[in-house]
């Protein structure tokens, strides 16, 4: 009775293996996915990052443009209009001095030493623009836009319009033939930046471990998830091998009853011919043989030794084999079918499907119809075992596939079961359809050619 303990566990690791499946195929994907979005919050959170450093210097261009303009109008720079978040201003002459200042900007300006364009002062915060500016433009106006109200030297000069670029001059700004006509100076504080970046860069570092440490969780559910459906599917199997046990019991007891009877029998009646005695505990041991080789089918490798398979060739030979025979029809696209089956296992379970179409009749039916069918579906090729017997109340559609359930008097309960155990293994599915009329159908679903 080896066979009866190693049971529980053969369902349990089918069903494990159908869970371990499942997780082959969502633990790559969500990994994936995970990564993903690690590394587009990375690059989302980096161009954050440039387009803020664009919008700061566009800030400090924009002032200083503004700046030199009111210069430019008003031939002053007034401190207490300036922006908050300017900390300097200045504009040079051609020797590189002041000819406006206000707030914390050098008095004079080293053309030499120069680096025109936007540096980063980040130990105090600062943004600092330092432009050459180029002669032959537009003139830089006094009060009434008059060249006279400028310095001899800039008369005739251009400090430009708007400064584009974050190096060299911009648009407007040109070389003067002789040299430099001036310079522009602008500090900014840029603190709000700076917190700004501090955060875009830490979340930058930080989102690939918030990531993985998502990833991380998800696979601690997911294996937790496992955990909690094996130890419920352990539940579930002790309590269906304590049903079976007791219908195993049954089936059992039933047979070595007969033979008890029949053996006491002969020892009673010495000079009778023993042959019906020997013949009906004959037919016991069979049965009882029958259904340990069942259990035993049902332990073993689903899968066999599969091969391809002519459906239609198969199914009208197996057809003519069967007493009684099933009509026999196979729609014009499916003839060619072929799927990927072990050859014994396919035919144990057509004829066992065949058998309880039979056996679904009532006893006092005098005709007894089973049509055997081959059909192609979306690609599918389904086989299909259609009677018009009593049918299967719904909520036994699919207890009837538990193994050592049966309703039968001389049924084992393990053909369904069995049936479905081997189709599922050739990666096809196995499924009873209640027929509109009455009757059930039986409908296997295998793959063309056996592909998974």
């Amino acid at each position: 009775m080896r066979w009866l303990f190693s049971f529980p566990e053969a369902i349990l690791d089918a069903r494990m293996k159908a869970v371990a499946r499942e997780a082959r195929l969502i633990v790559p994907a969500v990994l994936a996915l995970f990564v993903g979005v690690g590394i587009l919050s990375v690059f989302l959170l980096q161009g954050e990052s440039s387009r803020n450093r664009i919008l700061v210097e566009y800030e400090a261009d924009r002032m200083a443009a503004s700046l030199a303009d009111t210069f430019r109008v008003q031939g002053q720079v007034d401190e207490g209009t300036l922006d908050p978040r300017v900390r300097g201003f200045a504009l040079y002459d051609v020797d590189g001095d002041a000819l406006v200042r206000v707030g914390q900007a050098p008095t004079a300006l080293d053309f030499d030493v120069v680096r025109p364009g936007f540096d980063y002062d980040l130990g105090h915060n600062l943004l600092v623009l330092e432009r050459i500016m180029g002669m032959g433009g537009p003139g830089m106006m006094g009060p009434g836009g008059h060249q006279g109200s400028l310095p001899p030297m800039m008369r005739g000069g251009s400090m430009g319009g708007h400064f584009g670029g974050s190096r060299g001059a911009g648009p407007g700004i040109r070389a003067a033939p002789g040299g430099p006509a001036g310079g522009l100076f602008l500090s900014m504080d840029i603190s709000s930046f700076r917190r700004s970046q501090v955060l875009y860069g830490a979340a930058a570092v930080a989102s690939p471990f918030v990531v993985a440490g998502l990833a991380a969780v998800f696979l601690l559910l997911l294996a937790s998830n496992i955990r909690h459906r094996r130890r419920a599917q352990e539940q579930e199997t002790l309590a269906r091998l304590g049903e079976g046990a007791r219908t195993l019991a049954h089936e059992i007891r039933n047979p070595l009853a007969a033979i008890r009877i029949q053996t006491g029998l002969l020892r009673k009646s010495p000079g009778e011919d023993p042959g019906a005695r020997l013949n009906a505990i004959d037919e016991e041991v069979q049965r009882l043989s029958l259904l340990s080789r069942r259990v035993s089918d049902f332990l073993k490798n689903p899968s066999g030794d599969p091969g391809q398979i002519p459906v239609d060739t198969f199914l009208r030979d197996l057809a003519a084999r069967l007493a009684p025979a099933p009509a026999y029809r196979a729609e014009p696209g499916a003839t060619a079918a072929v799927v990927r089956f072990d050859a014994d296992m396919l035919r144990s379970v057509v004829e066992n499907l065949v058998r309880n179409a039979y056996e679904s009749y009532p006893e006092s039916a005098v005709v007894r119809e089973a049509e055997l069918a081959l059909t192609r579906d979306r690609g599918s090729v389904v086989i299909s075992v259609r009677d018009r017997g009593k049918g299967i109340p719904a909520d036994l559609v699919e207890k009837v596939f538990d193994p050592f359930y049966t309703d039968k008097v001389q049924g084992s309960g393990v053909g369904l079961s069995l049936s479905r155990r081997f189709v599922e293994a050739a990666g096809g599915s196995l499924r009873l359809l209640a027929r509109e009329g009455g009757g059930t159908e039986a409908r296997i679903t295998l793959p063309p050619g056996g592909t998974r």
